[in-house]
């Protein structure tokens, strides 16, 4: 057997978006970055692509580590990579495509949700992995034949999911192993400190199938994870090589992609440098999947019964109070894992049982359907394809907003699965608020196609989901979670009807999910029609926006069944920011700087208004980056609004913009207020 020293990177983030608009939130404390997608990307996934190395003539060259190796891409990373950060997206697919040897032999699938599979129902563990792969062959054009488990959570159950959808092999961690044994041998227990890495396994079925196992390296996995080891690339690389011994075989070190440049700075060009140094110095593979291509394992292992490489209760970190936890402060409290899972179990069961009866009336089965929405998700299929090929008569306009509506329920039922929300110590912190937010929208879909409301007894379970850290619990916590977040069509109406009546013809068609068109009607009306691309559900709204002094502005609204008035602040940060450069800089400016600097010599002379507010903190949050001049401009208006306030003026909405700006006592706020929408 020939040897194999190399990494598998393991990228992923959380979904961000905003459930309701598909555009990605700001998250000041992601600061000067719109959000930490952007600022990981900047200090990693840029850097990974290709890594300038110094050659020993003194020329530099380009080293493309990823290709070098093996690694995955979480689905939602992916969604992100590829409309945030094109480049990065399109570099990774070029270089894969350019490796020649196959995307399969240097890229792992994986899950489109990070839901711990163990803990799934049979058929979510089904649509988990079948979505996977269909983003897989979207992106790459093959089929994959290794996955990667969100957190490594596995069981029997599980590979047998992965088995019978052509999955062939894993990477795991040694702490998942039980026993092991050779050709012929009995089984010997072991232990992450025993377990010979350096060979790959293979696990028999209960169906007779066969999974192909590789384990990380413990003790190296640690030191780079959480060590200095990536710190010298030549260090990294001898100790890799040593560990290898006499005998060929595998070293595997497996780490978050993360860990790479932003975790340990300037982590990409030592992980860079070892794996040149592997192939050239040392004339050893690096690349896991080309080696196991040629590979047929002989050694049998068993895995403890269910586990996890972050959790060393099994998977009990998701579920249970086990104690496993980062992030913990003083009085922290785990009791509120049990019931959130409880919770959405049950939201899963009964909402989910009413979304399939629905679905059935409108398509030959659901399952079937379900299975292949991941098609749609990828964007191998169109929506209106996708609802010809599954329905069972012929279907008019409002019955296929129904099928795409009742798919899209399931997929917020998925996400609401996030690993992450159970994965730090108080759910009352960001992790735990999206997952709520894609159960809001479940709930929204599911009332609107089967007419049966679910929220009030879901959330009466959440009783118990108590928030150590900001004192609330059931109720208040998800109105935490969700008030300033949910966004109705009138709202998406209302702004684009304020873009409309100051950007002109250069106001946006389309605006996250949500594709616009404009009309104008009589007496200063216009004609607003909205699609929502992922249901192709239209609506229209007859608006009439006006225009105050300074920053002031609302929209009226209405249809046939309703009138109302949306004031600037419920218009969306995005709509804010580019009414505000519209209004100060032109309709055709996209100048943000430019109004942050006019809006704060304006505010020199006057008094802040609540509008002004909502505007400075939209005009912050728009860039992907703010600049130093940006951060200026915002300091100075931060300043002549407080020259120019008065006792009993609410500033709450600017609090997470001081602190991100270093000037937190501005207006003698605790560091708690503030909402972070």
């Amino acid at each position: 057997m020939s040897p194999i020293a190399g990494f598998h990177y393991h990228f992923y983030q959380p979904p961000r978006e905003d459930p309701w608009t598909g555009l990605f939130n700001h998250e000041w404390s992601a600061w000067p970055y719109h959000d930490w997608n952007e600022r990981i990307a900047a200090e990693c996934y840029r850097a990974m692509v290709a890594v300038a190395l110094n050659n020993d003539d003194a020329t530099t060259s380009l080293f493309e580590p990823l290709t070098q190796s093996s690694f995955d891409v979480g689905p939602t990373l992916h969604h992100w990579l590829a409309n945030y950060a094109p480049d990065v997206e399109r570099a990774l697919q070029r270089e894969v495509r350019a490796a020649s040897r196959g995307a399969n032999r240097v890229v792992m699938a994986a899950p489109l949700v990070h839901a711990i599979v163990p803990l799934a129902t049979p058929i979510d563990q089904e649509r988990l992995v079948a979505w996977g792969i269909d983003d897989f062959r979207a992106r790459y054009g093959e089929e994959p034949v290794g996955m990667w488990l969100p957190e490594t959570g596995v069981d029997l159950a599980t590979l047998e999911v992965l088995a019978r959808q052509g999955i062939t092999y894993t990477v795991l961690m040694a702490t998942q192993a039980a026993m092991t044994r050779g050709p012929g041998e009995k089984w010997v227990r072991v232990g992450a400190d025993t377990l010979d890495t350096t060979k790959a396994y293979f696990i028999a079925l209960p169906s007779g199938a066969r999974m192909t196992v590789v384990f990380g390296h413990h003790d190296l996995s640690h030191r780079i994870a959480f060590g200095d080891l990536v710190g010298d690339g030549n260090r990294l690389a001898e100790t890799m090589a040593a560990a290898l011994g006499e005998d060929d075989g595998v070293v595997l070190v497996v780490a978050d992609g993360e860990t790479y440049g932003h975790h340990h700075r300037f982590g990409d060009i030592g992980v860079a440098w070892a794996t040149r140094q592997l192939q050239e110095k040392y004339q050893i593979t690096t690349t896991l999947g080309e080696w196991l291509s040629e590979q047929t394992p002989t050694d049998e292992v068993q895995l403890h019964e269910v586990s996890a490489w972050s959790c060393a209760h099994g998977v009990e970190r998701w579920r249970s109070a086990c104690g496993c936890v980062t992030g913990e402060s003083d009085g922290f409290d785990l009791a509120w894992r049990a019931p959130l899972r409880d919770a959405l179990d049950w939201l899963r069961e009964h909402a989910g049982s009413a979304l399939d009866w629905e679905l059935g009336h409108h398509v030959h089965s659901s399952d079937a359907a379900l299975l292949d929405y991941g098609k749609v998700i990828a964007g191998e299929q169109s929506a209106p394809d996708f609802v010809w090929r599954h329905q069972s008569r012929d279907l008019n306009d409002d019955e296929r907003s129904r099928v795409l509506e009742v798919c899209e329920a399931h997929r917020n039922l998925m996400f609401a699965f996030t690993s992450c929300a159970w994965f730090f110590a108080d759910p009352g912190e960001i992790e735990t608020s999206i997952v709520l937010r894609y159960a809001a929208l479940a709930l929204e879909l599911t009332r609107r196609t089967t007419g049966r409301d679910f929220e009030p007894p879901f959330v009466e379970r959440l009783a118990k989901v108590h928030s150590a850290h900001y004192g609330v619990a059931g109720e208040e916590l998800w109105q935490r979670a969700c008030q300033g977040f949910r966004t109705d069509e009138v709202q998406i109406a209302a702004g684009a009807a304020a873009e409309f009546s100051t950007c002109g013809d250069f106001a946006r068609t389309s605006r996250g999910t949500w594709e616009i068109e404009y009309q104008r009607a009589d007496h200063s009306e216009v004609r607003i029609t909205l699609t929502n691309t992922l249901t192709l559900r239209k609506f229209t709204f007859l608006t009439h926006t006006t225009l105050g002094q300074d920053s002031e502005l609302f929209v009226d609204i209405s249809d046939n069944t309703m009138w109302r008035r949306v004031e600037l602040e419920h218009l969306g940060d995005d709509v804010i920011a580019r009414v505000a450069v519209a209004r100060m800089m032109g309709a055709r400016s996209s100048d943000v700087e430019g109004a942050l600097s006019l809006l704060a010599a304006d505010l020199l002379r006057r008094r802040a208004t609540r509008d002004d507010q909502f505007t400075l903190r939209a005009l912050a949050a728009r860039p992907r980056y703010v600049t130093p001049v940006g951060e200026a401009a915002i300091r100075r208006a931060l300043w002549a609004m407080a020259a120019h306030a008065h006792g009993d003026d609410d500033h709450e909405v600017l609090a997470p913009l001081a602190k991100a700006v270093g000037v937190p006592d501005t207006f003698n706020l605790s560091e708690g207020d503030g909402v972070t929408h």
